[in-house]
Parts: structure tokens; C-alpha cells; sequence
């Protein structure tokens, strides 16, 4: 019984702190990401607001603001997918 308790444990402790060093890696580069959009995006609401109200009408017809939103929340969708895609290829590598 112990030697298969020791079996398992050694088995599956390098698998744990693989996935807690991933999980760290992980939420630090999703955090610096999600700042940086959030930051791209403020930026270009703060350009948007500085247009001629015309413009900004017509921009606003053509469904400019919603094609932005549709942008910003694909690059986050996209590196929200290749993060999970890496953490798994990170815990479970042979």
C-alpha cells in the first residue's frame, strides 16, 4: 500500500505544480493582454470623441463603433483560446 501510495504521488506532483506554474504564466500574460486592449480601446474612444459630429454620425450609420467592438473582442477571444490551448500543451507535454 505504501509503495503504491508513493507510486502515485510521483506520478502526479510533477503533473500539479506543471499546472500551477501554467496557471501563473497564464493569468499574468491574460491580464497584460486584457490591459493593453483595454487600453487600445479607451484610446480610440478618446479619438472618436475628438471627431466632427458629422462624421461621427455618419461613421455611426455605417456601423463603425459596433465593427470595433466586433475587432477588439475577436483579439481578446483569440488569444483567450491560444492561452487555454497553451496551458493544456504545457501541463500534459510527454
Amino acid at each position: 500500500m505504501t509503495n503504491l501510495a508513493g507510486w502515485l504521488i510521483s506520478m502526479v506532483a510533477p503533473m500539479v505544480i506543471r499546472a500551477i506554474i501554467a496557471a501563473g504564466f497564464t493569468a499574468v500574460t491574460y491580464t497584460g493582454v486584457t490591459t493593453l486592449v483595454n487600453s487600445m480601446v479607451s484610446d480610440a474612444q478618446s479619438k472618436w470623441s475628438s471627431m466632427p459630429a458629422t462624421v461621427i454620425q455618419l461613421a455611426s450609420l455605417c456601423g463603425i463603433p459596433e465593427a470595433l467592438g466586433m475587432i477588439f473582442g475577436a483579439m481578446l477571444a483569440v488569444f483567450a483560446a491560444k492561452s487555454a490551448v497553451g496551458f493544456s500543451k504545457y501541463i500534459f507535454k510527454k
